[in-house]
């Protein structure tokens, strides 16, 4: 073997060894790479398990507070429940005895009035049972008149005269100056015959005079 064939030799011996090095080098980074993949999935696999694990738990950790808290809720209700019929049951009893102090309120009430009645001197009785002619809608005691919602539709005439009555009381004596249509006329006011003190005001009842 000639010294060129040894050379080409030696050479196709070093690249066939650098070769096999290279693919060694590979297939250990290749087996790396697969140990390391499957380690990788290995530790996702055990991080789901344990996610899944961990969901589990606090599910049922969820289902455990919300049973307690409706077990809460349904106790709170009831003692709520129990809480408003002792309020209805006192304001129900409250409103009873409203009633029977109203009750009793309203015959004391009567009983005074009927004795007030019984206490009326007799021209005081005529004076309130005397039935209403009409109504002062206006005053104007200063100009010495007032204006009655009673026109010629009643019988009112120019000349008539009439009382001014205010509950048990005469206030005032007016005749019956000018009737101003059917529903109007207006009263001069007697001033002689009027309590000192007293004004005439509007809504005072129109009675007849004399009173009987």
């Amino acid at each position: 073997m000639d010294k060129m064939t040894k050379i080409i030799l030696a050479s196709a011996i070093a690249i066939t060894l650098v070769g096999v090095v290279f693919i060694m080098g590979l297939v250990m980074k290749l087996s790396t790479a697969t140990t390391e993949n499957s380690n990788l999935v290995k530790q996702i696999t055990d991080q789901n398990s344990s996610i899944k694990d961990n969901n589990a738990e606090v599910e049922k950790q969820m289902q455990a507070a919300l049973s307690k808290q409706k077990i809460e809720n349904d106790l709170r209700i009831e003692e709520l429940r129990k809480e408003m019929k002792v309020a209805s049951d006192a304001a129900s009893a409250d409103l009873q005895a409203v009633k029977a102090e109203r009750a009793q309120l309203t015959e004391t009430i009567a009983a005074k009035l009927e004795k007030k009645e019984d206490e009326l001197t007799p021209l005081q009785k005529k004076i309130r049972e005397a039935p209403a002619i009409a109504k002062v809608v206006a005053v104007k005691e200063a100009l010495g008149f007032v204006v009655i919602d009673a026109g010629s539709a009643k019988g009112i005439e120019k000349g008539s005269r009439f009382n001014i009555r205010r509950d048990k009381f005469i206030v005032a004596e007016v005749e019956i100056d000018e009737v101003v249509d059917s529903t109007n006329s207006i009263g001069n006011i007697d001033i002689d015959k009027k309590p000192p003190g007293i004004n005439i005001r509007e809504g005072d009842e129109i009675i007849g005079y004399p009173i009987f």
